[in-house]
């Protein structure tokens, strides 16, 4: 008897319109703006904290998906049966 296949389940179409995603792209162009601002006005103190707000935002978009705010994962192991 051949062996069939199923076509996997389609991911969710959002997007990426979720609260994850737009606390990240937000966070991410302030914190690049405020450390370009750093970096023009050659001020180090702005350029750091612009970098450490690039890097608490994407911190927090991680934790805001493990929290269910982001784009659901498929499971690994539905996909592959």
């Amino acid at each position: 008897m051949p062996k069939t296949y199923t076509v996997p389940p389609a991911p969710p179409s959002n997007h990426g319109q979720t609260v994850a995603a737009w606390v990240m792209t937000v966070g991410v162009v302030i914190g690049s703006i405020v450390a370009a601002i750093g970096l023009v006005l050659m001020h180090t103190m702005l350029m750091i904290v612009g970098g450490a707000a690039i890097v608490a935002t994407i911190l927090l978009s991680v934790v805001l998906r493990a929290l269910g705010m982001g784009q659901k994962r498929r499971d690994r192991e539905a996909v592959a049966q």
